[in-house]
């Protein structure tokens, strides 16, 4: 007698309309996944991409820094994955033991290995207070790099849209800090996968980064060569953009960019993915050919004259 698959428990996730998380979605879909999902919202949120699928899924909007609200969605949930807010996980794994959530997957950065304390400290200690609840609910903590993919990502599609729009870029320091940008689309990838591995996964903790380290100022290149652009890279000394940046952020109310941005603008963050492809095949994109689809869509959405 052949016995039937077991169906997934609940599946609650956290930021479903985000960058990744819509990627996740969609992983899903194609993969005809059976559990039933119920997905967190802010309420200014929309999912409607999600009417698109056959998945088995809800939708609740609400606050994650409400304990009440917390306890009511993690009503008769399994599993747990936080892709929304580092600063809510702690709330997030709270309000999953006291319901007697089983395993809680919490998408934070390799943000917290910085020599910079403001963001490092916050990150550290974060995950530290959680890792210390181990004995009360299994926690797996994934770590990506700065994400990257389409027009809904924070970082590069700002730099794409730069490039297009001028012809010289000012670029702080000699641009040969190394950084190993990830693809949404590979993040989404990797959710899956340890969702699906939770043997192995389970109370692990993962860095995960792209293919392979690139400098800066090749990061830089590449981008305008997608563009079709002939950029002038315009090298400013360190001790110039520094003096730059503390005078811009004396004179602007809402500065876009401070003095310790400047100064993690020349810090490697290169980070070893080596785990994740060995306990779930983990096996990004490089950035070459990562930023290729970004670009395509940035070029779409230009007017066409």
């Amino acid at each position: 007698m052949t016995m039937m698959p077991k169906k997934p428990g609940m599946l609650l996730v956290t930021g479903i309309a985000g960058h990744s998380g819509r990627f996740f979605a969609a992983r899903l879909a194609h993969e005809s996944y059976a559990g039933a999902m119920r997905c967190v919202l802010r309420p200014a949120s929309k999912a409607g991409f999600l009417e698109k699928t056959t998945l088995d899924y809800s939708i609740v909007a609400g606050d994650l820094t409400n304990p009440e609200f917390l306890d009511g969605i993690m009503q008769g949930v399994d599993t747990v994955l936080h892709i929304a807010d580092i600063r809510r996980s702690e709330k997030i794994v709270a309000a999953a033991i006291r319901n007697h959530v089983r395993w809680a997957i919490l998408v934070h950065t390799t943000g917290r290995y910085s020599k910079y304390k403001s963001a490092a400290e916050e990150y550290i200690k974060i995950e530290e207070d959680i890792l210390k609840l181990r004995d009360q609910i299994a926690v797996t903590v994934l770590r990506p790099t700065m994400i990257y993919g389409s027009s809904r990502d924070r970082n590069m599609y700002k730099l794409v849209d730069y490039l297009y729009r001028h012809k010289f870029f000012p670029l702080f320091g000699s641009g040969k800090n190394l950084m190993q940008p990830v693809l949404a689309q590979d993040l989404a990838n990797a959710y899956y996968a340890v969702l699906m591995k939770r043997e192995i996964t389970s109370n692990r903790e993962y860095d995960l980064s792209g293919k392979e380290p690139i400098s800066y100022l090749e990061l830089v290149r590449t981008v305008s060569r997608e563009l079709g652009r002939k950029n002038v890279i315009v090298p400013i000394p360190m001790w110039l953009s520094l003096l730059g940046a503390k005078a811009y952020n004396a004179v602007s109310r809402k500065p876009q960019i401070n003095v310790e941005q400047v100064m993690r603008m020349n810090e490697d963050k290169v980070f070893s993915h080596e785990a994740a492809f060995r306990d779930f095949g983990y096996s990004p994109a490089s950035f070459q050919d990562g930023i290729r689809g970004e670009v395509a869509e940035y070029l779409a959405g230009r007017p066409k004259f």
